[in-house]
């Protein structure tokens, strides 16, 4: 009976966000926003509204566990991939000013966030959250650049291998580490009974990022010259992602961090590589999709149901924006850029996409968000993604019509950089 459900569940899925991706194509939008557009309308905001009794026929309560670990299994594969596309090489080795801008637009919306959130505290915050907890989940919130986002972003621009495509992506990588170390800490904040118990969680985890650089990623590259079965390695690739992911869950930590963290050691040799496309070839066909209808699910746009409310909504939205692309503009306007390219670099900074849906499901599990509050940084994350194409377009960049041998120059320059246009 659960089986035929799921199934039943994976056909709307599909159906829905093919529909919406190809309707976003459309109108130059990317596919990622077709995805958050389809879990919003397969939930509460849309066809429950309008349709309750299909949406509760499609997706009965009984089945959403099972949703939920089918979406979490595809957040794992992803940040196992998303890992594998950082390239750690170009960050520890990026100029002055990658750095001066990188620092800026994590602060500045880290700090507004935060700000946002003493107002926000009494009236928005979930049922086991705390004023520390809260803070740093709205201000990792505000600080989230969706690195893969902006990696098909510039391909579909022309602006991938340009100096401000790739400032703005070593950016969003190091934007992106920095929010998943802060999520970290939140979750051991939230999962310890005291200070020292905090201590201890973040020891254990700095622990096991060691022994991930020191021991497991040494033993992939020796496995990769003495073992000639490419089944073995994946087998053993495999093995390696899920106990990492098992790790950290038992730690304390979410299971997506143990993945991210096996991605980041994995060794950019072709065997490797190649057996993380064929992951993620499956993964956004068929597990990640469920993960935004899972969101969702949670996400009811009808709670923000006065004007007091919308009013904070536009708040939330401002200081998203002023947040990231002040800080990514101003700091490169201060070193020296001119301010058209230091303003399409802060709009570049302001995608957000599925990461900060990530971020936003687990302050949402943990009790730190309420409802009503997790609605809102969804309509955040869905504005702020949007804004980049019409907003580029204000600023003079424009997608021309590119030949076959541009294309293929372009997918060149996506693959060196570790970028799949697969990815969301």
């Amino acid at each position: 009976m659960l089986t035929g459900q799921i199934l039943l569940q994976l056909i709307v899925v599909l159906l829905i966000v093919q529909l919406c991706g190809t309707l976003c194509r459309l109108i130059k939008q990317q596919c990622v926003i077709g995805e958050i557009l389809a879990g919003l309308a397969l939930g509460p905001s849309f066809l429950g509204a309008f349709w309750p009794s299909l949406q509760v026929a499609i997706f009965p309560i009984n089945a959403l566990p099972t949703l939920q670990t089918m979406g979490d299994i595809g957040l794992i594969l992803y940040m196992f991939a998303l890992g594998a596309r950082l390239d750690t090489n170009q960050m520890l080795g990026q100029s002055r000013k990658a750095l001066i801008a990188s620092s800026s637009g994590i602060l500045l919306p880290l700090l507004l966030g935060s700000a946002l959130a003493f107002f926000l505290y009494p009236s928005q915050a979930g049922h086991k959250a705390t004023l520390v907890s809260f803070v740093l989940l709205m201000g990792t919130s505000m600080a989230v650049t969706a690195f893969p986002v902006l990696a098909r972003f510039l391909t579909e621009k022309q602006l991938i291998g340009t100096r401000i495509g790739t400032l703005a992506l070593t950016c969003a990588a190091v934007d992106d580490v920095v929010a998943w170390c802060l999520l970290a800490l939140l979750v051991a904040i939230i999962h310890s009974s005291g200070f020292s118990s905090v201590l201890l969680t973040l020891g254990i985890v700095i622990l096991f990022v060691i022994g991930m650089f020191t021991v497991v990623r040494p033993f992939l590259f020796w496995m990769e010259h003495h073992v000639r079965s490419s089944q073995a390695l994946i087998v053993l690739t495999m093995l390696l992602l899920l106990g990492s992911a098992f790790i950290t869950n038992a730690i304390g930590i979410h299971p997506i961090f143990g993945a991210f963290v096996m991605g980041v050691v994995l060794p950019r040799r072709t065997v490797y590589i190649d057996h993380i496309r064929n992951i993620d070839k499956v993964n956004s066909m068929l597990f990640l999709p469920l993960f935004f209808v899972y969101s969702g699910l949670q996400t009811r746009i009808g709670l923000i149901n006065s004007p007091a409310l919308w009013l904070v909504c536009l708040i939330v939205l401002l200081v998203a924006c002023v947040g990231k692309i002040a800080g990514g503009t101003l700091s490169v306007r201060w070193m020296g850029d001119s301010w058209k390219s230091s303003l399409v670099l802060g709009v570049l900074m302001n995608t957000r996409g599925l990461v900060e849906l990530i971020v936003l499901n687990i302050g949402l599990n943990l009790g730190i968000l309420s409802p009503g509050l997790f609605a809102m940084l969804v309509l955040m994350a869905l504005v702020t993604t949007m804004m980049a194409s019409p907003l580029l377009s204000l600023l003079g960049y424009r997608q021309s019509n590119q030949s076959s041998e541009q294309k293929d120059e372009l997918q060149s320059s996506e693959v060196s950089l570790g970028s799949h246009t697969d990815f969301n």
